[in-house]
């Protein structure tokens, strides 16, 4: 910058800039590869007598065409300070420099002196006011432009017509579209591919045929359309028909094939690419790597002459996804750049991995975060058992500023469920209300969820009934929720309802209706669902399903067509539908399928104290001391130790929580005063205890 200076000094000393074509010419290359500064160069122009407006023109356009669009702005401020009035070129050109930073309070208030100047009516200058207005977002300030605009030209009506479709009105574009007088290619072009994006293939394809003449462009577009659709078929028809294929046409196919799993013939045609582009190499590779094939992909990546950051991040990705965590790390460590999405790669696959602890140390690491960031190590709290953690951390994001989604929400709604925290809960809902956040999606389905753990199932489907537009996770939060609260009845009535509806019910919603089934003792109900679900909705029984009905077979007494149903699952029987055999045995007193069920729980969960302790209560219930003491012994042997029992609960926003043996709480003696007036109180009125199913001590 020195050096230039010293040589346009020396210049105005010899009187170079006395001749108005040549200063012009020197000034607009200074623009362009000089200087920075704007009032610089007017200082030049200074140096010219009498200075034009052609002059300045030819500045702001070099600036405008610059790295720095910012000085032809400033510029024009002091080519009016200097008193020389801007022409029909001027106007374009300092409007395109606003166009480009979106400076619109700058475009508006040039917008306000056109509108005082000779040259409101000139073509070109109202086609750069509707598309600086176009590209800083005020789509309905360019329709009241472009409808005073008295003599439009084909930019005229594709630049309105080409915002619409940018901003995603694809009615207002056809509309436009229908009334231009005289369509070009680019319009054509430009309306096809908006509806290929709106997903109205059919419509473009219709619009394709229609076409007088088309480009490569055109062709691409509808390609394109078909790939984004999955139909690889009439993509690939129309591929071949093709007069002539560039870089995209062959990356756009390809792309289509491997995304949708065709990674043989993606690789084939490839391979027949008479030029690879960087997004052609980065589609074959994050296809490998989708598809699970990460020894495929590494050769590609290996073989990929210019990778870039998207290349590092797929690989990255992929081994995340695989949960080869310490490969992704040497990877991540290796990365020549990071953005923000290779941290949050990391930081979502060491926190669902269950290393939350070095989760949290990646984040506090990154040199910057999105929502994104918060939400992977949110949900890795949630996830790994630590919800007042996950609860803790939202309630930091709010402090340092960062502004929660509706997938930020969704977690701690279910943090919050997980540990009951109504006062929590109504806050958050209060928020959501409150911020505009719709019930239509993932927030309405969290909030339903947390009221019905919250024990508040009334507030629940008032919400429930206040949605105008639900999906089916709504319908299943809410029969779920009346479910765990043992209206079978209702829950059942809201089944029917939603099989009335639009919504057509799926494995969850009958997960749903059979737990209502089993937990309101509705056995013939129960069996009649069951078979509904694959005889009318043609859904296969899952685990789960068949773990509903031996859990409302158990719990209604016919234990042994539970295990009947058991031993003829077509799936091996999990924890869960042995856990529920047992337990019904042990209140039925059953102990021929309680030990059976026992023996199967034990083998697939050896550690867990649960299964020891339901068979020893069963003995003890019928009074077989020595398989109690047997059953002790084996636990001992293993090093099996019970885990205390632990129960909590919120009052006026505050959780206690209580530990059997742990008498650390601050009230502590009030309490125990309190439960032996109440237990007094209980024997006074005739209560009696049943002691059946305790485990007693052996020892005494």
């Amino acid at each position: 910058m020195k050096d230039l200076e010293h040589i346009l000094a020396r210049m105005i000393i010899v009187g170079l800039f006395k001749d108005s074509l040549t200063a012009s010419k020197i000034a607009s290359l200074c623009a362009i590869y000089g200087a920075r500064n704007s009032e610089y160069v007017a200082l030049l122009l200074k140096q010219v007598e009498g200075p034009t407006s052609f002059m300045w023109n030819t500045v702001i356009r070099g600036y405008e065409q610059s790295s720095n669009p910012w000085e032809a702005i400033h510029l024009y401020h002091q080519m009016l300070q200097n008193m020389v009035l801007p022409d029909k070129f001027t106007f374009p050109f300092v409007l395109k420099a606003c166009t480009r930073v979106h400076a619109l309070l700058e475009g508006e208030q040039i917008h306000c002196q056109i509108l005082k100047s000779p040259h409101q009516m000139d073509m070109f200058v109202q086609n750069s006011i509707i598309l600086m207005y176009v590209k800083c977002g005020k789509i309905e300030a360019a329709r009241t432009s472009f409808d005073l605009t008295a003599h439009k030209n084909s930019i005229c009506w594709n630049t309105m017509i080409d915002g619409y479709i940018k901003h995603g009105n694809i009615k207002a574009a056809c509309q436009l579209f229908d009334e231009m007088p005289q369509r070009d290619l680019f319009t054509w072009n430009a309306i096809i591919d908006g509806h290929t994006k709106c997903g109205h293939i059919e419509v473009a394809r219709k619009l394709f045929n229609e076409m007088p003449i088309r480009d490569i462009v055109s062709w691409n577009c509808m390609i394109y359309g078909y790939a984004k659709r999955g139909n690889m078929k009439a993509a690939r028809e129309l591929f071949d028909k093709t007069p002539l294929r560039d870089v995209v046409t062959w990356t756009i196919i390809v792309n289509g094939y491997a995304k949708y799993g065709k990674i043989e013939i993606a690789h084939i045609l490839f391979e027949k690419m008479p030029f690879k582009s960087l997004i052609s190499w980065n589609s074959m590779l994050d296809g490998y790597a989708k598809f699970g094939n990460i020894q495929a992909a590494l050769t590609l990546f290996e073989l990929t002459p210019h990778r870039n950051l998207t290349s590092w991040n797929i690989m990255l990705d992929a081994y995340a996804k695989c949960k080869k965590i310490k490969i992704a790390r040497q990877l991540f460590d290796k990365m020549p750049e990071r953005d923000i999405f290779s941290w949050n790669i990391m930081i979502d696959a060491y926190a669902s991995g269950g290393s939350i602890n070095i989760a949290q140390e990646l984040f506090d690491a990154m040199p910057q975060r999105d929502v994104v960031s918060w939400n992977a190590l949110i949900a890795g709290y949630k996830q790994n058992g630590q919800s007042k953690e996950a609860i803790e951390l939202f309630h930091h994001m709010q402090m340092v500023g960062e502004k929660p989604d509706c997938s930020t929400l969704a977690i701690v709604l279910s943090a919050i469920a997980d540990l009951g925290l109504f006062a929590q809960g109504r806050w958050i809902h209060t928020y959501v209300d409150k911020n505009k956040f719709s019930l239509d999606g993932i927030v309405g389905v969290a909030i339903i969820d947390m009221y019905c753990k919250c024990g508040n199932v009334d507030i629940a489907l008032g919400i429930f009934d206040c949605i105008t537009h639900r999906n089916i996770d709504h319908w299943n939060s809410m029969i779920s929720g009346l479910a765990i609260h043992g209206c079978g009845n209702d829950a059942i009535r809201l089944f029917e309802e939603m099989r009335r509806s639009a919504e057509r019910p799926d494995d969850i919603s009958f997960i749903g209706v059979l737990s209502a089934c089993s937990h309101s003792g509705l056995v013939h109900e129960g069996c009649l669902y069951f078979e509904l679900m694959s005889l009318q909705y043609g859904i296969t029984p899952k685990i789960q399903h068949y773990g509903c009905m031996v859990d409302l077979l158990s719990r209604a007494g016919h234990l042994e067509e539970a295990r009947e149903l058991v031993k003829y699952m077509p799936m091996r029987p999990n924890n869960v539908v042995w856990r529920a055999l047992l337990g019904a045995s042990r209140n039925h007193g059953n102990i021929e399928i309680a030990e059976h069920a026992a023996k199967h729980l034990i083998e697939l969960e050896p550690d867990d104290t649960s299964s020891y302790v339901l068979l020893s209560n069963i003995y003890s219930a019928k009074g077989r001391w020595k398989c109690v003491t047997e059953i002790r012994k084996m636990m001992t042997d293993r090093g099996i130790v019970k885990a205390p029992g632990c129960s909590s609960i919120e009052l006026n926003g505050i959780v206690h929580e209580f530990i059997v043996g742990d008498i650390s709480h601050s009230q502590i003696m009030e309490i125990h005063i309190l439960l032996h007036e109440m237990s007094e109180a209980l024997v006074w009125a005739g209560y009696a205890p049943d002691t059946k199913h305790s485990m007693f001590d052996t020892d005494d």
